[in-house]
């Protein structure tokens, strides 16, 4: 009997860890962040892992009823099936794991709690904003710096260069649109000609700079407009001779009816001569009906014909009209898109006076910044969430940052008193803008 117990208690105990290795292997290995002490912040996300063991079947059970993703609320709260809504309150990992395993024995009056395990999934993310070249939402994980979330975010915004790319951007804008203001002001002749009829279109001479871009406009305007007037003149041609071949048609047409009247008059006159006959006694009446037949057949067929003309004149008429109205359509959408394009070169210019007087303020600006140190102090600030408000606290690069953090860069920065060499400034910006811009 003794050797019997000593021989199966091994086995119970190697059955029992093959299966609590299995399911720490199910429910992934545990992140160096669960050792940490600190309480859960809301919006984190975990995923919960209860375990009993039944003696009765030497193994252990996984609830999977209970276990799953949960993520804390805004206002720290947990809803658990059958347990309900759980105060995270102050609790770090540890304590969580065992509040949930007390209550589940309390709940369902087991001998023993069983085992409750926590794993974070994703922690809330940090934000950086302030004088850096990427402010945003970052991803946090266990032992994030300060001077860490200050490289996530691309370092520190340096004037200068942001500067120069604003000027550069500007410039580009500048130039787009110029390019539009030409294809629109070539776009606007070309309908203005369409609309007056005119056999060449008159272009305005471009600056000395586009003059190559323009002849390529220019070039490509010529062709559709070659073209639409070349689509005009085919449809023209199609409509008139659609008509020529409609008259054409009603002409053979009034010819049959010709001869169906003299068909229907010589039947009628031999219709009289054999009534007469068949009065008489002279014929038979068989010879009275054929007549009639056919009389009614030559009169169907007149009538048939009187259709077809009243068809092919009205045809003609439609045609007439289309033919008329081919030039007046097009006169009036041309008309529509000559107004619209000349909103839409209002609105270029427009925009070109902005884009420009934007130019003119970043390059005085940028001429201002480059003659000054970009080298200046960094000072950090952190916003942290603590128990229902929210705390700012100045911080160093060192400063380990919690979820949820956002933190603050700010440059010193030098006074905005205007520099000697500031007054010469508005004079050189046009030349600036003027080399920027092509």
């Amino acid at each position: 009997m003794y050797l019997n117990l000593s021989y199966r208690a091994p086995r119970v105990f190697f059955r029992a860890t093959f299966v609590i290795s299995a399911l720490v292997f199910l429910a992934g290995a545990v992140p160096p962040a669960l050792a940490d002490s600190s309480p859960l912040t809301p919006q984190t996300k975990i995923r919960l892992t209860v375990v009993q063991w039944i003696p009765s079947k030497g193994q252990f059970e996984r609830w999977d009823g209970i276990g799953g993703e949960y993520t804390v609320s805004d206002s720290g709260i947990i809803s658990l099936p059958f347990l309900g809504s759980l105060a995270v309150g102050n609790l770090d990992n540890e304590g969580l794991t065992s509040e949930i395993g007390k209550r589940l024995q309390a709940k369902m009056g087991l001998a023993q709690a069983p085992a409750v395990t926590i794993d974070i999934l994703n922690y809330p993310s940090i934000y950086v904003v302030g004088d850096v070249m990427a402010p945003g939402e970052y991803k946090f994980h266990s032992g994030l710096s300060v001077l860490q979330s200050l490289a996530m975010s691309g370092g520190p915004l340096r004037a200068a260069a942001q500067q120069q790319s604003d000027t550069i951007k500007l410039a580009g804008d500048l130039r787009e649109i110029d390019h539009a203001l030409l294809r629109s002001a070539a776009k606007l002749a070309r309908l203005q000609a369409e609309m007056t009829g005119a056999k060449e279109i008159v272009f305005d001479q471009p600056p000395a700079a586009d003059r190559q871009y323009a002849e390529s406009i220019y070039q490509e305007e010529r062709v559709i407009f070659q073209a639409r007037a070349s689509a005009l003149d085919k449809q023209s041609v199609a409509l008139v001779e659609l008509r020529n071949l409609l008259n054409a048609e009603i002409e053979t047409l009034e010819e049959k009816l010709k001869g169906s009247d003299d068909n229907i008059q010589s039947v009628e006159e031999q219709l009289t001569s054999v009534r007469t006959l068949v009065q008489k006694g002279l014929t038979i009446t068989s010879r009275q009906m054929d007549l009639e037949r056919l009389l009614t057949t030559y009169r169907s067929d007149r009538l048939d014909l009187v259709t077809a003309i009243m068809r092919g004149r009205q045809a003609i008429n439609e045609t007439t009209r289309n033919l008329e109205g081919l030039s007046d359509n097009r006169r009036s959408d041309n008309a529509s898109e000559v107004q619209a394009e000349k909103a839409n070169l209002d609105q270029l210019k427009l925009k070109r006076d902005t884009t420009q007087q934007l130019l003119l303020e970043e390059v005085s600006n940028g001429a201002r910044v480059m003659n000054r140190s970009d080298e200046l102090p960094l000072t950090f600030s952190v916003s942290r969430r603590h128990k229902g408000g929210v705390n700012q606290f100045p911080a160093s690069e060192t400063t380990e940052l919690a979820p949820g953090d956002v933190v603050r860069v700010t440059r010193a920065r030098f006074a905005d008193a205007p520099s000697k060499d500031d007054a010469a400034l508005p004079v050189q910006t046009e030349a600036h803008v003027s080399q920027a811009s092509r």
